[in-house]
């Protein structure tokens, strides 16, 4: 017998082998198997399987399938199918593809440890608002018109999105089938599993990167096996081998980290829509601030809108304060790193001694942002890079964000070998300190990529806030995902411009999806909430739209518009083609080719929407030069070929082309 096989390796191409089935068995397509391969061998995806031997060089010899692997580990149909979209579509190597969403290390089988059986208290019956309870009676309704019905679900911060993903759920179960619920961000799967299984009475299994590997394997079995009915998890667990899928639900639908920034660059929003369009089975798109994707589906009728209008507790929205750094003095102004007006100080003085919770919004990490040297200008950069390098007091170190390399903070400057050198801009680290001098009796944690490193730390800083261990969370975009904390009656972004002025084409969606969801985090229970936007421009449109000065719906019509006439996203594919090498002028050379080749290919109808070459936003990464082409592409089928032919011409210069379909990082 001979089959074809996936390779996790970057290669394109599918690999024949033959295979003994008096030995081995009946192999099949999904099934896994150890091959040689090169010196070594390796696990490969079974493909295709034929009675007829490949036609194959004079003189090559098919190599022999070594051994089969845990049947159990056979990818379902659908997840072949899936792996097999998302390989093309995102123009990834059909082996890594599909090894992306296999557990790791299946050659062996691992031990997990056993985990106690959750206790439920049955007694508890969720009961849905009026309004919720109308928003589920839509689902019911469309769903049994159209199976296959998408919807968004958009309902305000704190307005019970959950409760209805819950309910629904429940109907899905109660037909014998299962339910896979998506978040932005690992950090969420814990707190949603204790509400789903609370309101499922049954366990709800986390699917994410950060289990161990032998729990991952173990519930990868199960789900195929169909011991597991309700998975949670972030981007990855679209990949979940669920039997008999009913229903996807994607919270928080409009957030960036769906998206896969390295490797495999999938967007797992996307996939969902793919996979239950497959299943024909409905999928809840969850957004308090909808991307202008999911947006652009309702308004073509593509997608059932569905709102939630107020608040679970039927608390009001918190009050916005704008607070103009140009304006207003700043506390102790010269000794903080970090500008704080002293009306902010004073409302969160006032917040603590009301023993409530502030959450402070800084989305800058470290201690000073730069190391300047007054004498001349010079700043520490990277060696590595085109960035320059962070400081952290505690560590007294400088890093790169971009590469991770550290190194001593100088003696003095690299350039007129002056000593006065100085930080400049603040972070969370400084700001930690910050706090500390101005606010009696602060008691406080940080949430960002330094200080959490590791799931356990993730979760123990996140109980410790809820049982009242601190009362101020300082932290980055890890704030703005979907934290449920009663106590919170006190948001303050503190570099609000920041938000505001990245060269991006959706800067002011992101702003406005940041903004809102950060002000959400406060007065979610009982206590009124106050937000505080502190910055220097506040004259933004964004900002107008946040406080209420303009209406929401005029900026995504103008929007959608703009990006219409522009052939951007939602209105186009975006492809961005990426150009890397040691070599500066290789890879300018190169870019300008593929630029000139992109233009003829696609023709005179098109070529207006290649766009480029240019240096990248980050032009030097670890001793590799970047230069960016893209293509707003009008289908599908033209952004195909032209990746193809564009890939080809980079194997033959040997020159490192990188493509990332609908990129969200510049």
């Amino acid at each position: 017998m001979f089959v074809k096989l996936a390779i996790p390796r970057p290669i394109e191409k599918l690999f024949d082998y033959a295979y003994d089935e008096s030995t081995l068995g009946a192999i099949e397509v999904g099934d896994l198997v150890r091959v040689p391969f090169g010196r070594g061998s390796l696990n490969a995806v079974v493909l295709e399987r034929s009675t007829e031997p490949p036609a194959l060089p004079t003189g090559i010899k098919l190599k022999a399938v070594a051994a089969r692997l845990d049947p159990d580990f056979k990818m379902p149909f659908e997840i072949l199918n899936l792996c097999r979209f998302a390989s093309e579509y995102y123009q990834y190597p059909i082996g890594e593809a599909f090894f992306a969403a296999l557990p790791p290390k299946l050659e062996t089988l691992l031990a997990s440890r056993k985990k106690k059986e959750s206790v439920f208290d049955h007694s508890r019956i969720l009961k849905l608002t009026e309004k919720q309870n109308e928003v589920f009676q839509q689902f019911i309704q469309k769903r049994k018109e159209q199976a296959d019905s998408v919807f968004l679900l958009e309902g305000i911060t704190g307005s019970g999105k959950t409760e209805v993903y819950i309910e629904a759920a429940r109907k899905i179960l109660a037909e014998g089938k299962s339910v896979l619920i998506l978040v932005p961000e690992i950090a969420l799967t814990a707190q949603l599993k204790d509400r789903f299984e609370a309101g499922l009475h049954r366990s709800v299994a986390l699917f994410h990167s950060a289990l161990s590997d032998g729990l991952r394997q173990v519930q990868w079995r199960q789900a195929r096996a169909g011991e597991i009915q309700v998975v949670i998890g972030a981007r990855s667990a679209i990949f979940a081998p669920l039997q008999n899928l009913g229903l996807i639900v994607v919270d928080e639908e409009h957030d960036p980290t769906y998206k896969q920034e390295e490797r495999f660059r999938y967007q797992a929003r996307d996939l969902a829509l793919y996979r239950a369009k497959q299943a024909k089975i409905p999928v809840i798109l969850g957004s308090a601030t909808p991307s202008m994707e999911t947006l652009l589906r309702v308004r073509e009728g593509r997608a059932v809108h569905l709102e939630l209008k107020e608040r679970f507790s039927r608390k009001p929205l918190p009050q916005i304060h704008l607070v103009s750094l140009t304006e207003e003095p700043l506390v102790g102004e010269g000794t903080l790193k970090t500008p704080i007006a002293e009306s902010v100080a004073r409302v969160m003085q006032q917040t603590l001694d009301r023993d409530e919770q502030i959450l402070v919004f800084l989305n800058r990490r470290g201690f000073s942002q730069f190391i300047l040297c007054q004498s001349c200008g010079w700043v520490k950069k990277c060696d590595r890079c085109s960035i320059s390098m962070t400081f952290y007091q505690k560590r007294n170190e400088l890093k790169c964000h971009v590469c991770g390399l550290r190194a001593r903070l100088p003696s003095e400057c690299e350039n007129c070998h002056g000593n006065e050198l100085f930080g400049m801009g603040s972070g969370t680290e400084s700001l930690e300190e910050d706090l500390k001098l101005i606010l009696n009796g602060a008691k406080i944690l940080r949430l960002d990529r330094d200080q959490i490193t590791s799931q356990k730390r993730l979760e123990e800083t996140l109980l410790d806030f809820r049982e009242l261990k601190a009362n101020i969370l300082i932290g980055t975009q890890m704030l703005v995902k979907g934290h449920d904390f009663p106590r919170v009656t006190c948001v303050v972004v503190l570099s609000t411009d920041a938000l505001l002025k990245w060269p991006d084409f959706r800067a002011s969606e992101r702003a406005i999806q940041t903004l809102i969801q950060v002000s959400g985090r406060a007065g979610r229970a009982d206590l009124a909430g106050n937000v505080y936007l502190q910055g220097y421009d506040l004259e933004h449109p964004v900002i107008k739209i946040i406080n209420g000065e303009a209406p929401l719906e005029t900026f995504i019509e103008e929007e959608l518009a703009q990006r219409k006439m522009l052939f951007y996203p939602p209105f186009s594919r975006f492809v961005r083609f990426r150009v890397e090498d040691e070599d500066e002028q290789k890879a300018k050379n190169f870019v300008n080719r593929l630029g000139g080749e992109a233009r003829r290919f696609v023709g005179p109808d098109f070529e207006e929407r290649v766009m480029g070459p240019s240096e990248a936003l980050l032009f030097r990464a670890q001793n590799r030069y970047r230069f960016d082409l893209y293509f707003k592409s009008p289908s599908t089928d033209l952004l195909y070929k032209l990746s193809r032919r564009l890939k080809a011409l980079s194997v033959e210069a040997q020159v490192d082309l990188i493509i990332d379909v609908d990129p969200y990082q510049s």
